[in-house]
Protein backbone atom coordinates (compact mmCIF):
# COMPACT_ATOMS: atom_id res chain seq x y z
CA UNK A 1 0.00 0.00 0.00
CA UNK A 2 1.37 3.40 -1.00
CA UNK A 3 0.94 6.67 0.89
CA UNK A 4 -1.07 9.32 -0.89
CA UNK A 5 1.06 12.32 -2.04
CA UNK A 6 -1.10 14.81 -0.14
CA UNK A 7 -0.64 12.86 3.11
CA UNK A 8 3.11 12.78 2.54
CA UNK A 9 3.16 16.55 1.95
CA UNK A 10 1.14 17.18 5.12
CA UNK A 11 3.47 14.96 7.16
CA UNK A 12 6.56 16.77 5.88
CA UNK A 13 4.94 20.15 6.63
CA UNK A 14 4.18 19.12 10.21
CA UNK A 15 7.73 17.88 10.73
CA UNK A 16 9.32 21.06 9.31
CA UNK A 17 7.06 23.42 11.28
CA UNK A 18 7.67 21.44 14.47
CA UNK A 19 11.42 21.72 13.93
CA UNK A 20 11.17 25.48 13.39
CA UNK A 21 9.07 25.80 16.54
CA UNK A 22 11.56 23.86 18.64
CA UNK A 23 14.44 25.92 17.22
CA UNK A 24 12.61 29.18 18.04
CA UNK A 25 11.82 28.09 21.59
CA UNK A 26 15.35 26.91 22.33
CA UNK A 27 16.92 30.09 20.94
CA UNK A 28 18.67 28.48 17.96
CA UNK A 29 16.90 30.83 15.52
CA UNK A 30 18.13 34.46 15.60
CA UNK A 31 15.62 37.06 16.79
CA UNK A 32 14.55 40.07 14.76
CA UNK A 33 15.68 43.51 15.91
CA UNK A 34 12.89 45.27 14.03
CA UNK A 35 10.43 47.23 16.16
CA UNK A 36 6.76 46.52 15.93
CA UNK A 37 4.55 49.49 14.95
CA UNK A 38 2.94 49.49 18.43
CA UNK A 39 6.39 49.76 20.02
CA UNK A 40 7.39 52.74 17.88
CA UNK A 41 4.09 54.47 18.63
CA UNK A 42 4.50 53.77 22.35
CA UNK A 43 8.08 55.09 22.26
CA UNK A 44 6.93 58.26 20.47
CA UNK A 45 4.14 58.74 22.99
CA UNK A 46 6.60 58.32 25.88
CA UNK A 47 8.97 60.88 24.35
CA UNK A 48 6.10 63.32 23.84
CA UNK A 49 4.88 62.74 27.41
CA UNK A 50 8.38 63.38 28.73
CA UNK A 51 8.61 66.63 26.76
CA UNK A 52 5.18 67.98 27.73
CA UNK A 53 4.14 68.60 31.33
CA UNK A 54 1.71 65.94 32.55
CA UNK A 55 -1.80 67.11 33.38
CA UNK A 56 -2.88 65.15 36.44
CA UNK A 57 -6.54 66.15 35.96
CA UNK A 58 -6.72 65.33 32.24
CA UNK A 59 -7.86 62.22 30.42
CA UNK A 60 -9.78 60.71 27.53
CA UNK A 61 -13.42 59.62 27.61
CA UNK A 62 -13.51 55.85 27.13
CA UNK A 63 -17.23 55.18 27.61
CA UNK A 64 -20.52 57.01 28.00
CA UNK A 65 -23.56 54.99 29.05
CA UNK A 66 -27.11 55.78 30.04
CA UNK A 67 -28.34 54.48 33.39
CA UNK A 68 -31.96 54.23 34.49
CA UNK A 69 -32.40 55.31 38.09
CA UNK A 70 -35.64 54.18 39.66
CA UNK A 71 -36.83 56.11 42.67
CA UNK A 72 -39.19 54.68 45.23
CA UNK A 73 -42.88 55.30 44.51
CA UNK A 74 -44.70 57.50 47.00
CA UNK A 75 -47.92 55.47 47.00
CA UNK A 76 -49.98 58.24 45.45
CA UNK A 77 -50.29 56.26 42.19
CA UNK A 78 -51.58 53.21 44.04
CA UNK A 79 -54.15 55.26 45.99
CA UNK A 80 -55.45 57.10 42.92
CA UNK A 81 -55.47 53.88 40.88
CA UNK A 82 -57.27 52.03 43.66
CA UNK A 83 -60.00 54.66 43.95
CA UNK A 84 -60.47 54.83 40.18
CA UNK A 85 -60.48 51.03 39.91
CA UNK A 86 -63.05 50.72 42.70
CA UNK A 87 -65.38 53.18 40.98
CA UNK A 88 -65.03 51.47 37.60
CA UNK A 89 -65.35 47.99 39.13
CA UNK A 90 -68.51 49.04 41.02
CA UNK A 91 -70.11 50.38 37.84
CA UNK A 92 -69.13 47.48 35.58
CA UNK A 93 -70.00 44.60 37.94
CA UNK A 94 -73.57 43.65 37.18
CA UNK A 95 -75.19 42.06 40.21
CA UNK A 96 -71.93 41.66 42.17
CA UNK A 97 -71.07 45.28 42.88
CA UNK A 98 -69.16 44.57 46.10
CA UNK A 99 -66.93 42.00 44.40
CA UNK A 100 -66.45 44.32 41.41
CA UNK A 101 -65.48 47.17 43.73
CA UNK A 102 -62.84 45.05 45.53
CA UNK A 103 -61.39 43.58 42.33
CA UNK A 104 -61.38 47.01 40.62
CA UNK A 105 -59.68 48.61 43.62
CA UNK A 106 -56.96 45.93 43.70
CA UNK A 107 -56.35 46.08 39.94
CA UNK A 108 -56.39 49.87 39.92
CA UNK A 109 -53.98 50.08 42.85
CA UNK A 110 -51.56 47.71 41.11
CA UNK A 111 -51.81 49.60 37.82
CA UNK A 112 -51.41 52.96 39.54
CA UNK A 113 -48.33 51.72 41.40
CA UNK A 114 -46.72 50.49 38.16
CA UNK A 115 -47.51 53.73 36.33
CA UNK A 116 -46.02 55.80 39.15
CA UNK A 117 -42.87 53.64 39.14
CA UNK A 118 -42.40 54.19 35.43
CA UNK A 119 -42.94 57.94 35.62
CA UNK A 120 -40.47 58.27 38.49
CA UNK A 121 -37.63 56.63 36.52
CA UNK A 122 -34.83 59.08 35.72
CA UNK A 123 -32.07 58.88 33.16
CA UNK A 124 -28.49 59.52 34.30
CA UNK A 125 -25.25 59.24 32.37
CA UNK A 126 -22.01 57.59 33.51
CA UNK A 127 -18.88 58.97 31.83
CA UNK A 128 -15.79 56.80 32.20
CA UNK A 129 -12.46 58.64 31.77
CA UNK A 130 -8.99 57.09 31.42
CA UNK A 131 -6.72 59.58 33.15
CA UNK A 132 -3.24 60.46 31.86
CA UNK A 133 -1.69 58.47 34.72
CA UNK A 134 -3.55 55.33 33.56
CA UNK A 135 -6.18 55.30 36.29
CA UNK A 136 -9.91 55.37 35.54
CA UNK A 137 -12.50 57.76 36.96
CA UNK A 138 -16.25 57.68 36.44
CA UNK A 139 -18.53 60.69 36.73
CA UNK A 140 -22.33 60.52 36.77
CA UNK A 141 -24.35 63.46 35.42
CA UNK A 142 -28.07 64.18 35.03
CA UNK A 143 -27.98 65.75 31.56
CA UNK A 144 -26.81 64.08 28.32
CA UNK A 145 -23.07 64.80 28.13
CA UNK A 146 -21.41 66.69 25.30
CA UNK A 147 -18.51 64.19 25.23
CA UNK A 148 -18.21 60.94 23.32
CA UNK A 149 -15.59 58.21 23.44
CA UNK A 150 -12.20 59.60 22.51
CA UNK A 151 -12.98 63.14 23.70
CA UNK A 152 -10.28 64.87 25.74
CA UNK A 153 -11.51 66.18 29.09
CA UNK A 154 -10.19 67.45 32.40
CA UNK A 155 -11.57 67.65 35.92
CA UNK A 156 -11.91 71.17 37.26
CA UNK A 157 -13.34 71.65 40.78
CA UNK A 158 -14.86 68.16 40.64
CA UNK A 159 -16.63 68.87 37.34
CA UNK A 160 -15.81 67.47 33.93
CA UNK A 161 -14.90 70.10 31.29
CA UNK A 162 -13.42 69.98 27.79
CA UNK A 163 -9.63 69.88 27.69
CA UNK A 164 -8.78 72.69 25.28
CA UNK A 165 -5.02 72.45 25.61
CA UNK A 166 -3.13 71.96 22.31
CA UNK A 167 -2.02 68.43 21.51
Amino acid sequence: MRIHPLMAGAAVSVIVLSGVGVAAMTGVLPKSNAEKPEQTQAAAAQKQAAAAPVCADCGVVTRVRAIEVKTEPTGVGAVIGGVAGAVVGHEIADGHRDLGTVVGAAGGAFAGHQIERQTRTKQRYAIQVRMNDGSTRTVTVDQPPAWRSGGRVRFRNGTLVADERPT
